[in-house]
């Protein structure tokens, strides 16, 4: 599988990694300083731009599970 990862903005980046290391989505938008709601947005954008369709499958995606 190619690498997808230049395919994310550095903060999905970030946020990719953080749910890698199994935050909830409150812990990730305290450490990043953002909303909730911005942690499901980038979420969202990462989904669409991976075309995957949950957290599971992105991490696969980006072989950080």
């Amino acid at each position: 599988m190619k690498d997808v990862m230049h395919l994310l903005t550095q903060r999905e980046k970030e946020v990719v990694h953080l749910l890698s290391l199994g935050l909830t989505y409150e812990q990730i938008a305290m450490r990043i300083n953002v909303s909730h709601e911005t942690v499901k947005m980038h979420l969202k954008n990462i989904y669409r731009k991976l075309k995957v369709q949950n957290k599971i499958e992105a991490l696969q995606k980006v072989k950080l599970l």
